[in-house]
């Protein structure tokens, strides 16, 4: 479930003059059949030539950068190689450019200069940043330490972050979570560690090859952090979405004193993936039948991700999803990602197991909106995983998979939210790590 950062590699086909017409920041709406996103395009020039970066706000992407950015003839080509992606745009004005997006069909795209304006403000910071560095078994991770103000020592806390390859503060659809988390913390006299995900911003780019890879990240980062001197012998982890089982997997190693998971995966991927499919379908209005047809793609995938005699996953997945109907280039993309040694290795690994071994305090709280781990489904895998175990379990009222104040769930409201994370989730968050802290170290 986890994509690897890309190498940019940047070329200019054309002289550049004193700037670039194309460089900036650009954005418009893509009109991709029935689907609308909102994307963002960044193109900065460099010694080197041009570079650019690609956010798709209602997918909830960071910026992906571009494996090459050309000029020819007055027309910008982006190419985004391991998406089959790729956007030519040409000037009209200073301020409009006009062409079209490909990615298995060609549809026409228009974007104008500057960013959407979205009313976002992005959460205050309580506390102060230092820079810290963690190294797991070889793997340079970089990170921030938030501190609250006054003496120490504090209760301290790891903050590990959902799938996907997110910067320390989890940025999300441009909402800064775990900046939000920190600052909340802070407030209440915790101090919180956030690392960049391998291969984004100072981390090293090594590729996991399983989750446990990452918990052993986890367990190297809640050492770092418990031997610091401004931290009390008081330390846990607090994971989101797949971080919730991350913690788990880390917690044989690391012996945490108490774990808050936030809308943490309780099941095993291929669960979550059938779950949360169906329910994005079914909100989305696209219906049963939609959900069906989805269905039988994912148990095709799922069959071949199951089978170890296959020796090309990313072929064989790609192949499995055209014999069904499935467009050429998508399938291929699909392949690429499900065909990962990180995908593989995560099917079917049960958190179940995990939960059970870990015997101290643990408070998992969960999202009423949530469509990306359902709250009702996971919320009863805990408990039943946590049976006789020191274990609370709270879902919040009206919030989504990033406990955002939510209408429908869908990911396409995470980049219209006016805040990070909602005021009242903050608090309740807050309040149970209070909780865990007075549970699992006084």
């Amino acid at each position: 479930m986890r994509l690897l950062a890309l190498l940019v590699s940047l070329v200019l086909t054309a002289p550049a003059s004193a700037q670039s017409p194309f460089e900036g920041v650009w954005h418009g709406t893509l009109q991709a059949g029935p689907t609308q996103l909102r994307m963002e395009l960044e193109v900065v020039e460099t010694e080197d030539g041009l570079s650019s970066a690609l956010t798709s706000l209602d997918q909830s992407a960071a910026p992906i950068p571009a494996s090459s950015t050309t000029v020819y003839e007055n027309t910008l080509t982006v190419e985004f190689n391991n998406l089959g992606a790729r956007i030519t745009l040409t000037p009209e004005g200073e301020d409009r450019l006009t062409g079209s997006f490909f990615q298995g069909a060609s549809f026409p795209f228009e974007m104008e200069r500057g960013r959407f304006e979205d009313g976002y403000t992005p959460p205050e910071m309580i506390g102060t940043d230092s820079d810290i560095t963690v190294i797991a078994g070889g793997v340079v991770l970089a990170g921030s330490l938030r501190l609250p103000e006054g003496d120490g020592p504090f209760p301290g806390v790891v903050l590990l972050n959902g799938s996907g390859s997110q910067d320390r503060d989890a940025t999300i659809a441009g909402r800064a979570v775990f900046g939000a988390l920190a600052s909340a913390l802070a407030e209440r006299g915790i101090a919180s560690l956030r690392l960049d995900d391998r291969g984004v911003g100072g981390s090293d780019l090594v590729i996991p090859d399983s989750p446990h890879a990452l918990a052993n990240d986890a367990a190297a980062a809640l050492e770092a952090l418990s031997v610091r001197s401004e931290i009390a012998a008081c330390t846990g982890f607090l994971g989101h979405s797949e971080g919730g089982m991350i913690a788990f997997l880390a917690a044989d190693a690391a012996d945490p004193d108490f774990i808050l998971s936030l809308a943490g995966m309780a099941g095993t991927m291929r669960e979550t993936l059938y779950e949360q499919s169906e329910a994005l379908i079914l909100a989305s209005g696209a219906g049963q039948a939609a959900a069906g047809q989805n269905r039988a793609l994912q148990d095709a995938m799922f069959a071949v991700m199951s089978d170890p005699d296959v020796e090309d996953y990313p072929a064989a997945i790609t192949a499995a999803l055209i014999e069904r109907g499935f467009p050429a280039a998508a399938a291929q993309q699909q392949g690429a990602i499900w065909g990962q040694n990180y995908s593989i290795a995560s099917l079917d690994l049960d958190p179940a197991a995990a939960m059970a071994d870990y015997d101290g305090p643990v408070h998992a709280i969960f999202g009423e909106r949530d469509l990306q781990v359902l709250a009702d489904a996971n919320a009863a895998r805990v408990e039943a995983a946590r049976d006789g175990l020191p274990t609370e379990i709270t879902v919040i009222p009206g919030v989504n998979h990033l406990f955002q104040d939510a209408e429908t769930g869908l990911p396409d409201e995470y980049a219209r939210a006016t805040h990070a994370m909602a005021p009242e989730a903050l608090d309740i968050i807050a309040d149970a790590m209070e909780g865990l802290i007075a549970a699992g170290c006084e």
